[in-house]
C-alpha cells in the first residue's frame, strides 16, 4: 500500500521543503494549508484546504489523505506568530496562538491516528523560542511551542509502541518574515548574530531532520526533540 505523509502548513517555506524532502524519500505527500482554496496537484504533492482551528476541516483533509493510501507519517508544521508584549497583551492573540500551535497540533493527531498503521511516526515542529527568551514580545509564541514539545512527549507515551512521536525544534530559519516575526526578531542580521554558525538555517536542513525522524533510521527514537539551531542554544 502507498505510504502517505500528511503535512500541515504545507504551503509555507518550511512546509514546502518538508513536502519536497518526503516525496524524494518515497512518500505520497498530502499537504494542507489555509492558503489553499481547493484540492489540487502541485507536482508530486497534493495540496488541500486545511484550517487546523476547525475539527471539521481537519477531518476532511485527513480523509482526503487516507484516500491516497496508508497514512504512515504526519508532520504538524502549521503555526502562527503574534507580537505579544506584556504591556499591551491581546487576549485574542494569545488565544489564537494557542489554538493553532498547540490545540491544532492535537486536533490533527487525533484525526490522523486512527488511519495510521503500526510503525508509523509523527513529527511536530517546535521552536527555540520555547527554550530561550531572547525574542522581544514573543512570550505567547514561545509558551505555545513549549506546549508543542510537552504534547510530543505525552503523545509518545500514549501512542507507544505503535506510533513514534518526536519534535524537530528549528532555530532561526531563512524564510520570508511575517510582520509579527520581524517585530519580535529585529530582522535577519540580528538573528544571525545570535547563532554560533553565524547564519540562518535553510528550510532544507529542517526538512532533512524531519525526514530522518519519520524514517526507519530513527526507529528507536520517540518522545524526543531534535534541535536544528546552528548552535543558538549552545551559548
Amino acid at each position: 500500500m502507498t505510504d502517505v505523509a500528511f503535512v500541515t502548513g504545507a504551503a509555507g517555506g518550511i512546509g514546502q521543503a518538508i513536502c519536497a524532502s518526503l516525496t524524494r524519500a518515497g512518500f505520497t505527500v498530502y499537504g494542507g494549508d489555509m492558503s489553499v482554496t481547493a484540492e489540487r496537484a502541485d507536482g508530486a504533492v497534493v495540496l488541500a484546504p486545511l484550517d487546523i482551528r476547525s475539527a471539521e476541516s481537519v477531518e476532511t483533509a485527513v480523509a482526503g489523505a487516507a484516500k491516497l493510501g496508508s497514512i504512515s507519517a504526519v508532520v504538524n508544521c502549521a503555526g502562527i506568530v503574534r507580537h505579544t508584549p506584556l504591556e499591551d497583551l491581546s487576549e485574542a492573540d494569545v488565544a489564537s496562538v494557542w489554538d493553532v500551535n498547540v490545540a491544532g497540533t492535537a486536533r490533527v493527531c487525533r484525526a490522523a491516528v486512527p488511519h495510521m498503521p503500526d510503525g508509523s511516526a509523527i513529527v511536530n515542529i517546535g521552536s527555540v523560542t520555547a527554550r530561550s527568551g531572547r525574542l522581544r514580545g514573543a512570550s505567547a509564541y514561545g509558551a505555545s511551542k513549549a506546549g508543542v514539545e510537552a504534547l510530543t512527549r505525552y503523545l509518545a507515551l500514549e501512542l507507544a509502541p505503535r506510533i513514534r512521536v518526536n519534535a524537530v525544534v528549528p532555530g532561526y530559519i531563512n524564510v520570508p518574515m511575517s510582520p509579527s516575526m520581524r517585530a519580535v526578531s529585529g530582522g535577519e542580521e540580528e538573528l544571525s548574530a545570535m547563532v554560533a554558525l553565524g547564519r540562518l538555517g535553510e528550510t532544507s536542513e529542517v526538512a532533512d531532520a524531519v525526514e530522518y525522524l519519520l524514517s526507519p533510521r530513527s526507529s528507536y527514537i520517540t518522545g524526543s526533540s531534535l534541535l536544528v539551531d546552528g548552535g543558538l542554544l549552545a551559548w
